[in-house]
């Protein structure tokens, strides 16, 4: 092996330890009853205010496309006016 691959093996070494301490680490906060409760009550706030912003967004998106399609009604009745008056 080159010295690269062996500089390679080590990083990946080093990153799967880092990994595998996180997870075990997450494993401990998860096992104690009172956390599991935190992090649900705290799952459940951030699906509600998720919820609450794409309401939001679709009531807006909702808004803007029947301005625009008054908006393009009129432009088509205009220009329909216009091509009469032509005639």
């Amino acid at each position: 092996m080159t010295t690269k691959n062996n500089a390679n093996v080590a990083k990946a070494g080093i990153i799967g330890a880092v990994i595998g301490a996180a997870v075990g680490a997450g494993a401990v906060a998860l096992s104690d009853e009172k956390n599991q409760k935190i992090i649900k009550n705290k799952f459940n706030d951030l699906k509600e205010q998720g919820q609450k912003v794409l309401n939001d967004m679709k009531s807006k998106s909702e808004e803007l496309i029947a301005s625009g399609k008054e908006k393009v009604d009129e432009k088509v009745g205009a220009v329909k006016k216009d091509i009469k008056s032509k005639l």
